[in-house]
């Protein structure tokens, strides 16, 4: 705490943002990884990312939001953040997934960072230089906000066990050399961060909330504050952490209502993931998943679970398939019609035997006519 107060004493000057034409410039770019491909999927980053990109537009600023960015995706996220940034009065970057110290390196994990060696890691893991690296010069004040701080899903992987401490959890400190940037964390250094029992992690949560409660708000109190909801949220499990200097007071103005979550039906945030260019020949589960990921390109682009005596196909259209419709004999079942992303024509074939009430309902995968899998759910209804 006494880090926290010695960074936001050390704020001499006032700038304030107004939504006119003259108004000083604000850009955060908002990236929320949920869908892991190699290592376990985590429930609310998406949900976060969500959240932030409502807030930061509320407080007036041009946002970017970026779900489940695959190495390729992320890193050309953030060249485009640092042409955005360029003269920019605030500039903010917002991270929520899984993060990683390797060596007092901090990395920033895609959805497709790799666990087959060291080399494999290191390419497609994103070091959190490369986010410090994508602030433009000319931005006047920057935040780097990284909620990422949860336990090392490497810790166990043999490939990698000689660069990981095993003692180490959560993020390390950052040296760096930029004017005005501050660093916030949703947990201390070396300390994990929690991702929530709710729809976002308690940091989150506290964030948006204190963000938005006042029509204008200095960033150095809503950090106390911040750090007074998290701590109160765990049960003083979890304290944010800030390190940096700012030569300025930044003073933050609520121009518009909070935009309200969408209401949209969607699948959990957890389950198997199927990726269209993998082939797997027959996939059966007694119980099921709480839902199927089909990730095109490191990217999921329908998710498929139970709910409600019914299946749910989320995409970029829903569609509910009842006991009927998969037990439709005159079709064997029924179909769920997509584009992959390099335009080709994919669906899901949704079935359930006719004659049997108590059998699972059973997935087939396809891209053109090519199978990527058959799959039995273990969803009976």
């Amino acid at each position: 705490m006494k880090c926290l107060l010695a960074v936001l004493t050390s704020l001499l000057l006032s700038f304030m943002a107004s939504s006119s034409a003259e108004a000083a410039q604000k850009v955060a770019l908002i990236i929320g990884n949920s869908h892991y491909l190699n290592v376990s999927p985590l429930d609310n980053p998406v949900r976060d990312a969500d959240l932030a990109g409502r807030t930061f537009s509320a407080l007036g600023f041009e946002s970017q939001v970026v779900l489940d960015a695959n190495t390729e995706s992320l890193r050309q996220a953030l060249r485009n953040f640092q042409t955005a940034s360029k003269g920019a009065e605030v500039a903010a970057i917002f991270f929520a997934g899984h993060g990683v110290q390797a060596g007092n390196v901090n990395y920033l994990l895609a959805t497709d960072t790799g666990a087959e060696n060291k080399a494999t890691f290191e390419n497609t893991a994103v070091r959190m230089e490369e986010f410090l690296a994508a602030y433009a010069q000319s931005a006047k004040v920057k935040l780097l906000i990284v909620d990422a701080c949860r336990d090392n899903p490497f810790a166990s992987t043999r490939s990698l066990e000689k660069i990981f401490d095993p003692s180490a959890k959560g993020l390390s400190r950052v040296n760096h050399q930029l004017q005005d940037l501050m660093v916030i964390y949703s947990a201390q250094p070396n300390h994990r961060a929690y991702d929530g029992e709710g729809n976002n992690s308690p940091f989150m949560e506290a964030f948006s909330s204190v963000l938005t409660a006042k029509e204008n708000v200095q960033l150095s109190d809503a950090l106390i504050d911040i750090t007074n909801f998290v701590r109160t949220k765990t049960a003083n499990k979890q304290l944010p952490y800030t390190e940096g200097t700012l030569s300025v007071h930044v003073q933050l103005t609520l121009e518009q209502p909070l935009e309200k979550a969408s209401e949209e039906d969607v699948c959990p945030a957890t389950g198997k993931v199927i990726a269209l260019e993998r082939v797997d020949d027959y996939l059966e589960f007694d119980t099921g998943p709480e839902s199927l990921i089909i990730n095109d390109a490191g990217k999921p682009v329908l998710e498929v679970c139970l709910r409600e005596g019914a299946i749910l196909v989320h995409g970029s259209y829903d569609e509910i398939f009842s006991a009927a419709d998969l037990r439709n004999s005159e079709n064997e079942g029924s179909g769920y019609y997509f584009k992959t992303q390099e335009g080709k024509d994919a669906h899901l074939w949704l079935y359930a035997d006719p004659d049997d009430p108590n059998a699972a309902a059973q997935v087939g995968v396809y891209v053109g006519d090519q199978e990527v899998t058959w799959i039995t759910t273990g969803w009976v209804f």
